[in-house]
């Protein structure tokens, strides 16, 4: 089953950019094997592999671009909507989608259209945490350093969500298989 875990971190010394910071996520995410390692006595880590982005790929931009984004979907495309979709009109109004998302600021292309492979995703699979950013998605974290019970959220820096987070820390989104 894949899941989506989101990720806060201060950039590294030197990263400066989405993929460095995808990168440096995904480096420190491989070695800690209480996530992706090997089992021990009567323990298992979270996930058996991951990727940064994969099915997830596009979500932080989706939130980002908002409910203007959403409703031209709805209205031009509603048969797209929702968490499930037919693959034959996913191929059939790729042009329009691309159209979609580029105009309401969405960058590279169409979720739907991104392939989930590949270790470090797309470049908007790890943005600046902005307001908009941290009301859409991190909101529900405040307070919380690791969401250990449902696994949805942790910060690599071992701090609390807060809001001082924002131009701060980067978010990025993980997808992981158990």
């Amino acid at each position: 089953m894949h899941n989506r875990l989101l990720i806060t971190v201060t950039a590294s010394p030197g990263a400066t950019s989405s993929i460095d910071v995808r990168r440096d996520v995904y480096e420190r995410l491989l070695t800690d094997s209480s996530f992706c390692g090997e089992s021990g006595l009567f323990v298992t880590p979270l996930c058996d592999c991951f990727v940064i982005g994969g099915l997830f790929s596009g979500f932080l931009a989706e939130s980002a671009l908002g409910e203007s984004y959403k409703d031209a979907l709805r209205t031009r495309l509603p048969d797209l909507v929702g968490h499930s979709y037919r693959v034959d009109l996913v191929q059939r109004h790729s042009a329009e989608l691309d159209a979609i998302w580029q105009t309401h600021g969405g960058t590279g292309p169409h979720p739907y259209l991104r392939s989930p492979d590949g270790e470090f995703g797309y470049p908007d699979d790890a943005m600046p945490v902005t307001k908009a950013l941290y009301d859409a998605l991190l909101t529900k974290f405040e307070g919380v350093s690791t969401d250990v019970l449902l696994h949805r959220f942790a910060d690599l820096d071992g701090e609390l969500a807060d809001s001082d987070f924002i131009g701060r820390k980067w978010l990025v989104v993980v997808d992981y298989h158990n």
